[in-house]
């Protein structure tokens, strides 16, 4: 049986949603499958990174976003006495052409990417079902969904591809037979969203950010996006989670902090249980795992939702090339070999961080805050600084700055200065310092990159594109290159030198792909 769409997609959450709308900027058709009936109003995730920035620039929707976003200042940490024990610069630049960090309400975000995935007429929402079984074969996964919560109604789907982007406890991992492992940390904790009464102010300025490393109640607070704060309080032994988790107990833990219903409003108190966990698959022939289906990330390190929205673009352009011919089975296996290694470097550094704070005996709390003060004072770099995990091995040359992170600098063109993916375009970017790499290409290597759709950037001196503020000549200078290929999701395919170099990295990609005779394709 033919394919009616070539994506189906189990969850319309963030992660879901970013990913039907790269297929569908790539002209893939996608349907999304989402249980609930509306958007989820109350907050949830409030942080993403500067590589979800560049992702959501990419899709035009860091505009619509503006209003929504706020950025933090300096991430501190602090003894129970107040004492500092370090602090994560989060007002900075970032190696992607970003700020280091953005807060926000999941809600807005939401409604900003179901908004522009409206406006796009190859995707297809339907709200109130639930995926609940697929079968795939050669051709393509017929999926089956039932009306949430009720079961009163069927829906069957056809689809080149699934992907199951439906949470951590979604149908499709286990359809795969994948399961979470399980990376050593469990802690539950009280989160408490709260916004201002009318005319009132929260007592905190907007970009405070702190963890309250108190062994007698670790305590996080941290922004919400504008107008609204979040407090974390972790459960103590003998604490009951239906004690915590009450109206009565939130204000009476919000109280010491000035917040009292006189001049705040309680907008939403849950209790979560903070993991750490990576799938041990993420594929199995034409389906894929993403988010949080594929990864749990304590929230000390503000990760959780990025690491699904690398997800999204690391499989959205293989799955484009999939439909299209151009995918080998090696390319679609690295997905996930690629991925889950990178979501654990991530997921294992918010759970040293988590070690950090979780601390309940005294006399261990006061050890570490001595060390940590200790270590600040010698000018050691904070734990979490400047962290870029490679991607695991996959559909990249390691030896050649493969697996990287690209950069995501700004480049001037006519006296204009944009960001790079604004000037070019986003697919596969070829970028060398000695010209038009496009033209250092043999025929059957530029009917490849043809294929791929890539874009050739000559960033040399008198090239109509100019790097004015020195970003990229500084990288190259870093890679020892004169010419880098960058994959769509961001990262470095590989690098090379000399006027060769373009034609060594196409070679090198040409392995990965399905067809020999690209320029068909």
């Amino acid at each position: 049986m033919s394919p009616e769409q070539d994506v189906i997609i189990a969850g319309g959450g963030p992660v879901g949603f970013c990913l039907a709308l790269l297929l569908a900027r790539a002209g893939r058709s996608v349907t999304i499958v989402e249980r609930h009936a509306a958007i989820y109003p109350l907050p949830r995730a409030i942080a993403f990174d500067h590589e979800v920035a560049r992702i959501l620039n990419l899709l035009g929707l860091m505009g619509p976003m503006a209003p929504f976003l706020s950025s933090p200042g300096k991430y501190q940490w602090r003894s129970a006495k107040g004492e500092t024990l370090f602090v994560l610069d989060w007002t900075e630049q970032s190696f992607s052409g970003f700020r280091t960090s953005y807060i926000f309400s999941q809600p807005q975000l939401e409604q900003v990417l179901n908004a522009a995935a409206a406006a796009e007429p190859l995707i297809t929402v339907h709200r109130g079902y639930e995926v609940t079984g697929f079968q795939q074969d050669d051709h393509g996964v017929s999926v089956s969904a039932q009306r949430f919560p009720d079961a009163d109604g069927q829906l069957g789907l056809r689809g080149g591809y699934l992907v199951g982007a439906d949470g951590a406890n979604g149908p499709v991992r286990a359809g795969i037979g994948a399961s979470l492992i399980d990376l050593g940390f469990k802690a539950d904790w009280l989160v408490v969203d709260v916004l201002p009464l009318p005319g009132q102010r929260l007592p905190y300025d907007d970009d405070l950010a702190v963890q309250i490393c108190d062994p007698l109640r670790p305590t996080t607070m941290v922004p919400g996006g504008p107008g609204r704060r979040r407090w974390e309080f972790m459960a103590l032994e003998g604490e009951t989670l239906a004690d915590l988790n009450s109206v009565e107990r939130a204000w009476q833990l919000l109280a010491p902090f000035g917040l009292t219903p006189a001049n705040a409003i309680l907008e939403r108190h849950a209790v979560y249980t903070f993991r750490g966990a990576v799938a041990d698959l993420w594929r199995q022939g034409r389906v894929f795992i993403a988010g949080d289906a594929a990864h749990l990330t304590p929230p000390f390190a503000g990760q959780g939702l990025c690491a699904g929205f690398r997800d999204a673009a690391a499989l959205a352009w293989r799955i484009d090339l999939a439909v299209r011919g151009l995918a080998s089975e090696p390319m679609l296996d690295s997905y996930g070999t690629e991925r889950a290694d990178h979501a654990r470097a991530w997921v294992m550094n918010a759970i040293e961080l988590g070690k950090v704070i979780c601390v309940l005996d005294p006399a261990a709390a006061a050890a570490r805050d001595a060390g940590m003060m200790a270590a600040r004072a010698a000018g050691a770099p904070p734990p979490s600084s400047g962290i870029l995990p490679l991607l695991g091995p996959g559909m990249t040359l390691p030896d050649q700055a493969g697996g990287t992170l690209g950069h995501g600098g700004a480049l001037a063109r006519d006296g204009n200065l944009a960001h790079i993916d604004d000037l070019v375009g986003s697919g596969f970017q070829l970028v060398s310092r000695l010209g038009d790499p496009a033209a250092m290409l043999s025929p059957e290597s530029a009917a490849l990159f043809a294929a791929l759709r890539g874009v050739s950037v000559d960033v040399s001196p008198g090239s109509v594109i100019t790097d004015t503020a020195g970003v990229f000549t500084r990288w190259f200078a870093e890679l020892g290159a004169d010419t880098v290929l960058v994959r769509p999701d961001f990262y470095v395919f590989g690098a090379a030198s000399g006027r060769a170099g373009a034609e060594t990295l196409l070679q090198a990609l040409r392995g990965f792909v399905a067809v020999p005779d690209v320029a068909s394709a």
